[in-house]
């Protein structure tokens, strides 16, 4: 078990040069709610550290990117950007509504920052969107087609945002330049239309077989209720779009790559050279130096006590960072859901 650092840290001139050394590898960060200080776990050393950000009071982090998050006040308070190293911030204007999910394209600090997110809605039948460029003063307004998208934000790739739906596993993509949506992947009209097609082409006879095959259907239709997904990630990795899906009881994690002239998902056997950190917030993809033993191993927001937690593809089991924890399935591990990895740029 490694010992946690009860230090309380200020981020002024002098101690910059040792807090970019902590931060010299992915950290995960989260908020203590009782107090003004934030967590910070590094996974490199698997220790921890707290830094104290009074500016930050009744904050919480919505996205991070580029070494940025992106954060809010507690009750659809105001949007602002804050770097933790420099400890920069930059305003955002007000929106009406809080972002169920939103990113940004670049740091705010470039001048082709812009960001896009998808509000809450009442209504199931709409879903309502916003789009703005960073030293704009009103945000881009509007609505599209509703749809179940996943607990992750958008992905901006191409200059197009990706906005995954967690019931289709397909992607809804927003075209800034167009100011058009389309599908990209299965769809439920889609699947409709091909089941409509299917009992046409059956007949009469088609209902015939239908009691014959009643008992294989039933045991297919078990086996893919068995597939549950918990926890989705959308990551960028070498100008492609990867998702991590953590499945089932046992939340065993499948790694995809998704095939965009195809429009289908396909496995990724291995990660190579990376290795890749997930969180409800933000993740990313990491070069691992040739002989590193991180790559190939995906970190989460997840501990076995107070040691980090990875999972590694290769054996299909997760791992504490230190101590000797190794299991196929995820249970006695604790999650910090409010949390989101980082890293220096």
């Amino acid at each position: 078990m490694v010992e946690e650092s009860l230090r309380v840290l200020q981020l002024d001139p002098q101690m910059n040069s040792m807090n970019s050394c902590y931060f010299d590898s992915p950290c995960l960060m989260y908020s203590q709610s009782s107090n003004n200080s934030w967590k910070f776990y590094n996974s490199l050393r698997n220790e921890f550290r707290y830094l104290d950000f009074p500016e930050l009071k009744d904050a919480e982090i919505l996205y991070s990117n580029y070494g940025w998050l992106l954060m809010s006040q507690i009750n659809n308070g105001p949007l602002f950007f804050f770097n933790p190293l420099t400890r920069q911030k930059f305003q955002l204007p007000p929106t009406k509504e809080p972002f169920d999910s939103v990113c940004f394209t670049s740091p705010p600090t470039c001048s082709d920052c812009f960001v896009f997110g998808i509000f809450g809605s009442s209504n199931s039948c709409e879903t309502e969107y916003g789009l703005i460029r960073f030293g704009d003063e009103e945000w881009k307004i509007e609505l599209y087609d509703g749809f179940m998208y996943a607990n992750c934000p958008p992905v901006f790739h191409n200059g197009m945002y990706y906005c995954l739906d967690g019931e289709w596993r397909s992607f809804r993509v927003y075209d800034p330049t167009n100011d058009e949506w389309t599908i990209c992947g299965h769809c439920p009209q889609t699947i409709e239309d091909s089941d409509d097609d299917e009992k046409k082409d059956g007949g009469e006879d088609g209902d015939e077989d239908e009691d014959e095959d009643e008992d294989e259907d039933e045991d297919e239709d078990e086996e893919e209720e068995e597939e549950v997904t918990h926890e989705c990630y959308v990551v960028q990795v070498d100008g492609e779009i990867w998702g991590v899906f953590v499945m089932n009881n046992d939340r065993k994690v499948e790694v995809l790559k998704f095939d965009l002239s195809e429009k289908c998902w396909n496995k990724v056997e291995s990660l190579g050279d990376k290795c890749l950190y997930v969180s409800p917030n933000g993740s990313f993809a990491d070069v691992c130096d040739g002989g590193s033993d991180k790559a190939n191993k995906i970190y989460l927001n997840k501990f076995h006590g107070k040691n980090g937690v990875w999972y590694s593809l290769s054996s299909g089991m997760y791992h504490s960072v230190g101590g000797d924890f190794a299991s196929k399935d995820a249970y006695g591990l604790t999650q910090v859901d409010y949390s989101t990895w980082i890293k220096s740029t």
